[in-house]
């Protein structure tokens, strides 16, 4: 799968330099793998799944010159955010967010990638 979702985001006209800075394949379809790939504002999109057959972790993350932009994980540690438990969101401003993310990387991918577009399309990914 992180061969698929690699050559997806390879391919995508938001990313330039994408690269796999981490992989460990510990099974067929068990992995886990970071991804990294640079926007046109010099914003860098940073893809970390932990994938096996039972589920999948992940983190996304747009990172600026200076830290987080906007970011996206499944991490159990907000139950607070009820809706989609334990799918979240942090916004440019770190408020905490429901997220629409299903935690299967290759249809939630697609999902990211416009909300990426949509914030450097609006200088949110220029901020320091």
């Amino acid at each position: 799968m992180y061969e698929r979702l690699l050559h997806f985001l390879q391919n995508s006209p938001l990313l330039s330099e994408v690269r796999i800075i981490e992989l460990r394949v510990y099974g067929e379809n068990h992995f886990r793998v970071k991804i990294r790939g640079q926007t046109s504002q010099e914003a860098t999109l940073q893809i970390w799944l932990n994938h096996n057959p039972a589920r999948s972790r992940y983190a996304y993350q747009l990172f600026g010159k200076t830290g987080p932009i906007i970011r996206w994980d499944n991490a159990p540690h907000h139950p607070e955010v009820k809706s989609n438990f334990p799918h979240h969101f942090h916004d440019e401003q770190g408020v905490l967010r429901p997220s629409s993310l299903t935690g299967d990387p290759l249809a939630d991918i697609p999902t990211v990638l416009q909300a990426v577009e949509d914030s450097i399309s609006h200088g949110i990914a220029e901020l320091p």
